[in-house]
């Protein structure tokens, strides 16, 4: 299951910041990836809670900078 999701958020991070989604890894995060900015961040959360029919609060949005955030956040809510 868990691999089932971190292939789907490697799918939704690759398209929204143009990256290959094979190296989209646990050291991406916002810092090293140029087209993870605010309006991108906000389309990933947006994309993330359409696709696992979840919500997230300002504190989960504020703290998922990076790959390994994001899993820990939807697999939270899943």
């Amino acid at each position: 299951m868990r691999d089932d999701i971190e292939q789907r958020i490697k799918q939704i991070m690759a398209d929204i910041f143009h990256l290959d989604p094979t190296r989209i890894d646990e050291q991406t995060a916002m810092d090293n990836t140029e087209a993870w900015d605010s309006a991108n961040h906000i389309s990933l959360v947006l994309t993330l809670e359409d696709e696992f029919a979840i919500s997230f609060d300002v504190a989960e949005i504020e703290a998922m900078t990076s790959f390994f955030d994001v899993v820990q956040a939807v697999a939270a809510r899943t």
